[in-house]
């Protein structure tokens, strides 16, 4: 039955297969409840526990589950050019969601004229662990950095499982040893030191970070951005690539030849600011990093000229001052102080009585400084 389920998963592309029969993760508890107790977690998170760690919640007959790792990012170098935003190489191409399903979902119905069975799909779709599922299959091991490095090809991988009810004979490989060692790059290169150092060594172990500092959360989440985290984000439209391509174990699959043109990622910042909801998802729709919509990516486009010092564009964005969004009103303040202060301050002071409570003590810790 694993041979089979070997074989036509790499007639698909699919060459790195793993299985496991853990359908409880025990060992998780004591790691989210620190990363809940300490607030590290987001709002992206399943707030039940439960769900997190006992796959029966998803699928309660699970025995077995496939599990598949898909490389990525080869030959990937940070694209560069002025005036330009970012995207991280996980949208480049056709959104990783919808390839991989499709690829699972075609996996499982070949699979059925050998063995009839129940499954459930999961593509970074579940409140299930992921990484952890597939450490537990022999895919890899969790770095520092809490991402899943493959012997083979690195970090840069996107994961997906089949939970089936099939009883599958497989040896288990629960105790992939870690071997990030002594090295911290990732842990230095985090713009926004993310990446917990200090935390109980039997917790580092695992690998995990404080969410609401990480640059690619930073980019996706509606909730209020800190002023003291916004320099961190640079350009980046959607996610972060940096401790990954500092990684080591990614040195490899970094430096492969490649006809890809991750250019592509590039992202016009003065278009972004013109395109209605329609014409986005028309140009970007087909991205992975398309779901979170225009306004997020808007407003990391302020926050990007901003930290870029794109003085061509500050009448643009004084003109979302008068937007009937908060949320651009609030970081457009932002940026037009790092834009030109001595412009600007006047000009935002002048502005917060007639501004929501919230907005207002955005301005005027701002402008704290001024007296």
């Amino acid at each position: 039955m694993k041979d089979k389920i070997i074989k036509e998963a790499s007639l698909l592309g699919l060459d790195k297969v793993g299985f496991t029969k853990t359908t409880r993760f025990n060992n998780l508890s004591e790691i989210l409840n620190y990363r809940v107790k300490n607030n590290y977690n987001c709002e992206f998170e399943e707030i039940d526990l439960e769900k997190r760690i006992d796959i029966s919640c998803l699928f309660p007959n699970c025995k077995t589950i496939i599990t598949v790792i898909f490389p990525y990012a080869k030959g990937y170098k940070i694209p560069k050019a002025d005036n330009m935003g970012n995207i991280s190489v996980s949208s480049y191409g056709v959104d990783y969601h919808k390839v991989l399903h499709e690829k699972l979902e075609l996996l499982a119905q070949k699979l059925q004229k050998y063995f009839r069975f129940n499954y459930k799909i999961c593509v970074d779709n579940t409140p299930a662990i992921d990484r952890a599922i597939c450490k537990n299959s022999g895919l890899g091991y969790i770095g520092k950095n809490s991402m899943l490095i493959n012997e083979e090809f690195g970090s840069f991988v996107f994961l997906g499982s089949i939970l089936t009810d099939l009883d599958i004979g497989i040896d288990e490989m629960t105790n992939i040893e870690n071997k990030c060692g002594n090295c911290s790059i990732c842990i230095s290169k985090c713009p926004n030191n993310a990446i917990l150092d200090k935390a109980d060594q039997h917790i580092l172990e695992y690998g995990t970070i404080n969410t609401k500092k990480c640059v690619s959360y930073l980019t996706q989440t509606k909730s209020y951005i800190p002023i003291e985290y916004r320099k961190a984000m640079g350009n980046q439209i959607y996610g972060c690539d940096i401790c990954q391509i500092n990684c080591p174990k990614n040195y490899k699959n970094l430096n492969l030849d490649t006809k890809e043109n991750y250019n592509s990622l590039l992202i016009n910042l003065e278009e972004l600011f013109k395109l209605s909801n329609k014409e986005f998802h028309v140009k970007y729709g087909n991205l992975a990093g398309s779901w979170r919509g225009k306004n997020i990516w808007k407003r990391n486009a302020i926050i990007a000229c901003g930290n870029m010092k794109l003085d061509n564009y500050y009448d643009i964005i004084k003109n979302e001052l008068d937007s009937q969004s908060e949320m651009f009103k609030t970081y457009a303040a932002w940026a037009l102080l790092e834009l030109n202060r001595k412009k600007s301050k006047d000009l935002i002071f002048n502005r917060v009585k007639y501004e929501s409570e919230f907005i207002s003590n955005e301005y005027k810790k701002l402008l704290k400084e001024e007296g």
